[in-house]
């Protein structure tokens, strides 16, 4: 391999002003990012997969870097906007899953203090290699290898996420189209509706470039969850829907408390996307990105521990997946929040398509070896053209499926392998390049083994507990 830095690089580097640890932006092409073309010298052609050479350690934060960006407020509201969504009805059959409220406070509070840790460590490597989103840390970490591998779980994940919130618009909308007439037309139909609303508001929001202009609606998306929290408080209090107390108190085993975990999974995920948000975050700092973290994570614990207890003390064992389903089609409130939710999901859902659509693009550029100048030419027509495959194939998907709970089942399980095994491999890999290892880094190291085998445990106990539920066709009542 030649050497891949010309004279003045190399007096970039001996400069005074290259300071370590200042937010740099990647050359790495991502879909968000790439606003100036890259020489064609910044291409390294020799490796298997065609990456791009980084030169984040020679490049000096622009004017930009301190005057434009996602300010902290709308980055903590863009952050819950991409976790809540379908997770929080999915809460009150999490909570009769773990046999109560206060098992379930304490696994989800626990689970918590890690989930948190992990968007930390995710911000770190992100800021060290100058990342612009997930595929891009892991490629700078782990390697080319597992950067594909990475980007291949991603668009799994993130496929099926957007089928179980196309499934959860369709739900709520068949719920409403109930209320209007008890013998529904086609034109208010489950299918119908579903299609109508995804085509017409779903899809606009998936084409933008950026996450920028969904910053400005994820305010909606956080009002409408407290608006969710209200409503399943409400109705516990009126007393409508209480269920007998044989079946809000009873006794589990410890280990039914495992098939809650990826639900709760599923409803913290959100640090695949949270890459993409710390490089448009003004002034990005892990600092003020941990500030960010702390706000979302608190609302998010907030409005999943409202609804699942007043979820679960509403209708004990017998909740169903999606909570709103066991309210009556007429009640009012009710069809109300159904609405509140379909808006939300709309923007969680463009985050996701978002997600999965940068993966398709990085295997698509690595796959030609497209470096980033030709990549830019075609690539509003590459984007659109996938936005609109990605969202078809969901939406057929979803026509079939639907049942909510078998998707969350099954995509819980990965989401443990984003939120626990990927950075805490990474953690340990980044400790490994220091030639002596402090008792601080050896503990990191320790601690990032622990995330790995956490990850690993949770994702295989999540799959089979799935698979088994598929074929022996109950659920856990």
């Amino acid at each position: 391999m030649t050497h891949s830095l010309n004279y003045s690089e190399q007096q970039a580097l001996l400069g005074s002003n290259n300071i370590q640890g200042k937010h740099f932006r990647s050359p790495y092409y991502s879909g968000v990012m790439l606003e100036q073309p890259l020489n064609a010298s910044d291409v390294d052609t020799t490796t298997s997969v065609g990456v791009f050479k980084s030169r984040s350690v020679v490049q000096q934060p622009s004017e930009d870097f301190f005057h434009e960006g996602i300010p902290i407020w709308r980055a903590a509201l863009l952050v819950v906007n991409a976790a809540l969504g379908a997770g929080i009805l999915n809460f009150p059959q999490a909570y009769a899953e773990c046999g109560g409220i206060a098992t379930a406070i304490v696994i989800q509070m626990s689970l918590l203090v890690f989930i948190t840790g992990a968007f930390l460590i995710l911000a770190y490597c992100a800021d060290k290699h100058g990342s612009q989103n997930f595929q891009e840390v892991i490629r700078e970490v782990l390697g080319p290898g597992a950067y594909i591998v990475t980007q291949i779980f991603v668009l799994l994940y993130m496929f099926g996420s957007t089928i179980a919130y196309m499934i959860l618009i369709g739900d709520q909308l068949q719920s409403v189209g109930k209320a209007i007439d008890s013998e529904p037309p086609w034109y208010l139909s489950r299918i119908f509706l579903m299609c109508a609303v995804c085509i017409i508001f779903l899809l606009p929001l998936c084409l933008p470039k950026t996450l920028k202009v969904l910053s400005y609606s994820s305010a909606l998306g956080t009002i409408g969850a407290i608006f969710i929290c209200v409503v399943t408080a409400t109705k516990y209090f009126q007393g409508n829907y209480t269920v007998k107390t044989e079946f809000v108190q009873v006794k589990l085993p410890w280990t039914e408390a495992f098939s809650a975990v990826p639900i709760i999974c599923f409803g913290f995920q959100c640090h695949v996307p949270s890459i993409a948000v710390y490089a448009e975050l003004k002034r990005a700092s892990v600092p003020r990105f941990g500030i960010v973290v702390v706000i979302a994570m608190a609302i998010c614990a907030a409005a999943y521990a409202i609804t699942g207890s007043f979820g679960y003390l509403t209708f004990g064992t017998k909740v169903k997946s999606d909570v709103l389903l066991n309210y009556h089609p007429n009640d009012v409130l009710v069809n109300c929040a159904r609405v509140t939710l379909s808006i939300i999901v709309l923007s969680t859902g463009a985050v996701v398509v978002f997600c999965g659509r940068s993966c398709l693009e990085g295997l698509y550029l690595s796959f030609f070896r497209m470096p980033p100048a030709l990549a830019e030419v075609h690539e509003r027509q590459r984007r659109i053209i996938q936005t609109i495959v990605w969202f078809s194939l969901s939406l057929i998907v979803s026509v079939f499926v639907k049942d909510i709970g078998y998707a969350v089942a099954l995509i819980g399980g990965l989401a443990a392998l984003f939120i626990f095994f990927f950075p805490g491999i990474c953690l340990v890999q980044e400790m490994l390049q220091y030639p002596v290892l402090s008792t601080t880094k050896k503990l990191l190291i320790a601690l990032g083994l622990f995330y790995v085998v956490l990850g690993v445990f949770i994702f295989a106990d999540s799959e089979v507990f799935a698979i088994m539920k598929d074929i022996t066709g109950k659920g856990l009542y």
